[in-house]
């Protein structure tokens, strides 16, 4: 303030120009008036002279505080509503259309009364039918009946199963045939465990049993070294028993429990060795030693052959040829002519081949496994084991 006492510049009376132009200057508030005097209330000025009062400033309008935004709740998920029960479909009603005036080519619908051209069969607003369906129609085919969509599939035929009604361009299914009474068995065919232990019991009836995979009377699916039908078990008239091999792939093979003769191109099995026996030929068994320029060759001493044994290999292959020379040739994992060390299926002293200068005669000598004979036909009696792919069975007759 100047000095004097005097008040500021201005209008006599008008409180000081403030930043607004004639108001008040701001206070720590914003528009409140000035603080109060200095210490003593007494004002400032020369004595004797009247202090002049202050006009009072006009108020300046509290600035409303701008409301903040409130956070606008999230609308609740209503419940999810129960569908509304599906209307059952319209039957066709008795009532006759209402045919609109003659010449419109319209006409009305009974239910909703709009206007239909003629020869629709079905209401364009509604769907009510509203009359035969025209021969050019593409539904005036059969209707196919709902129940088979969802009828199961024949996995023989590939084709749907009929449905309710007669089915199109299928024969009807034959009734189902009466049970044939089962004929009495006149003995079974036990599975032999791999540790020698009885395992299932098949029973032989009737006048010929299949063995082979699916589909065969007696069957094991699981065997893939066995066709869908191996083998069969005939039984005669006079009541003798027979096997014969369907099968020219893997055979049937029979234990030799007495000396089997060999001829030429048997195959034996011996623990697990899959041997082919061969005769040698006179012409191969005589040895002529070659000369050239007057020099013979120099080579091992001739042998005498008169037999030989090739390995069979998965793929229809031979390996590790084996001749046979002398009057008896052993076979065994640890003892013997041919001797098989890395087969654990084979016995130290397995079987036995004599050469008798005529025929070849295999003999078991009392082996775990036993030793075993190629055959495509032979006679069985009680007690006598076949093997058919990986199955061994002890064939009973008369149990």
């Amino acid at each position: 303030m100047p000095l004097g006492g005097m008040p500021p510049a201005g209008p006599i009376g008008m409180p000081p120009a403030g930043p607004m132009g004639g108001m008040p200057p701001a206070g720590p508030m914003g528009g409140m008036p000035p603080g109060p005097p200095p210490m003593g209330g007494a004002p400032i000025g020369p004595p004797g002279m009247m202090q002049m009062p202050m006009p009072m400033p006009m108020p300046m309008p509290m600035p409303m505080p701008m409301p903040m935004p409130m956070p606008m709740p999230m609308p609740m998920a209503a419940p999810p509503m129960a569908a509304p029960p599906m209307a059952a479909p319209a039957m066709p009603m008795s009532v006759p259309p209402r045919v609109a005036a003659p010449g419109s080519q319209m006409i009305a619908c009974p239910r909703c009364a709009t206007q239909t051209p003629v020869g629709f069969a079905y209401c364009q607003q509604c769907g009510l039918h509203m009359g035969a369906l025209q021969p050019t129609d593409p539904g005036a085919a059969r209707p196919r009946s709902p129940s088979s969509l969802h009828a199961p599939i024949d996995p023989q035929g590939a084709t749907l199963s009929p449905g309710p009604g007669p089915a199109v361009g299928r024969a009807p299914t034959p009734a189902a045939l009466p049970p044939q009474p089962q004929t009495q068995a006149w003995g079974s065919a036990v599975l032999v465990n791999r540790d020698g232990s009885d395992g299932q019991r098949y029973p032989l009836g009737g006048e010929s049993v299949v063995i082979g995979r699916a589909g065969a009377d007696i069957a094991f699916d699981d065997d893939r070294f066995l066709a869908r039908q191996h083998a069969k078990i005939d039984r005669g008239p006079d009541g003798s028993v027979k096997i014969t091999s369907i099968d020219q792939l893997n055979g049937v093979f029979r234990k030799a429990s007495e000396p089997v003769e060999l001829v030429d191109g048997s195959i034996v099995l011996v623990g697990r060795e899959v041997l082919r026996f061969e005769l040698v030929d006179p012409e191969e068994r005589a040895v002529h030693p070659l000369v050239r320029h007057g020099v013979a060759l120099f080579g091992s001493p001739p042998r005498d052959p008169w037999g030989r044994f090739l390995q069979v290999i998965p793929n229809g292959g031979h390996r590790d040829v084996r001749h046979l020379m002398g009057e008896e040739v052993i076979l065994g994992r640890e003892e013997g002519d041919l001797v098989y060390r890395d087969d654990a299926f084979m016995s130290r002293r397995h079987a036995t081949v004599t050469w008798s200068g005529t025929k070849a005669v295999i003999t078991d000598l009392g082996s775990s496994n036993g030793t075993f004979v190629k055959v495509s036909s032979c006679a069985l009696k009680h007690g006598d084991h076949v093997r058919m792919g990986d199955q061994l069975l002890r064939i009973e007759i008369g149990r």
